[in-house]
């Protein structure tokens, strides 16, 4: 990619980012994702060169480590193809500046794909790479954390919910240490948010403006005082009242921890018929 073409990008993402309200890297992101969705081709990507530091900086950059051990290292549209269309080789998020992804992450097994489609697990697996380099990027760059961003109360509800799935995959940097506990931490998230999603659906089924007498927390509701994104408590708080939407919103989120429990724990929400899981 040229120089030219990187910078047309960047200012392009900025602007989307400040229509949006969503971060800078986010919709650098989602660009990136728009532009390879209909180029299914990696094969014709050329091959990497040897990692330098990058004249674009905190350029997305992708380390692909094939079958025989050999790793070659794709920047530019070769390294975008790879994130969404790859499926020989383990790939890593690496960056223009030279940083490279130190947690390995959960990688989904090759299963056949039901009915052709490709698991949601792979997808995360895929976003989850994406979104460890967003955090590099944005961090380096100078751009708000999450945990700021969120709590903007011009940022939207749908945005927050698209903030809160990006910081759930990056619970997967820790999967690689201790797979149990960031299962158990998706699990108790998904209890957390079913619960939250039931109150808001009998709120909503009792009117407008005559809130339910919840009480204290039912004793059985998880606790996730040390493990809850800030986000996600942001969600969790606008949502409450039910007023603003949050059916979908919170089932959006529960759907995607549950998938990102089954990616931790290599289980499939379609296991392939006559494969060993063992």
């Amino acid at each position: 990619m040229t120089k030219r073409g990187s910078n047309d990008r960047k200012a392009k993402a900025r602007r989307i980012a400040k229509e949006s309200g969503v971060r800078v890297t986010e919709a650098h992101g989602l660009l990136l994702q728009a532009k390879n969705r209909n180029n299914p081709s990696p094969s014709d990507a050329p091959a990497g060169e040897p990692a330098v530091v990058s004249e674009d900086g905190h350029e997305l950059r992708v380390h692909r480590t094939a079958a025989d051990g050999a790793v070659e290292v794709l920047d530019g549209d070769a390294a975008s193809r790879a994130v969404w269309w790859d499926s020989t080789g383990a790939l890593t998020a690496g960056c223009g500046c030279g940083w490279v992804n130190p947690h390995a992450g959960p990688r989904f097994p090759n299963l056949p794909a039901p009915y052709g489609v490709e698991p949601s697990e792979q997808k995360h697996w895929r976003w989850y790479q994406l979104v460890a380099w967003a955090e590099h990027a944005g961090d380096a760059e100078g751009e708000p954390p999450s945990a700021e961003f969120v709590q903007d109360p011009s940022v939207t509800v749908n945005d927050v919910t698209r903030q809160v799935i990006f910081d759930l995959r990056l619970l997967l940097h820790q999967a690689q240490d201790d797979r149990e506990a960031v299962a158990a931490t998706y699990e108790a998230m998904e209890a957390l948010l079913r619960t939250a999603r039931i109150r808001v659906v009998h709120e909503r089924a009792r009117g407008a403006g005559r809130r339910m007498d919840v009480g204290q927390p039912d004793q059985d509701e998880p606790s996730m005082s040390e493990e809850i994104p800030v986000s996600l408590d942001v969600l969790l708080r606008r949502t409450d009242s039910g007023r603003s939407g949050g059916h979908w919103e919170l089932l959006a989120v529960e759907f995607a921890a549950a998938e990102l429990r089954r990616l931790v724990l290599h289980e499939s929400e379609h296991p392939a018929v006559g494969v060993d899981r063992s």
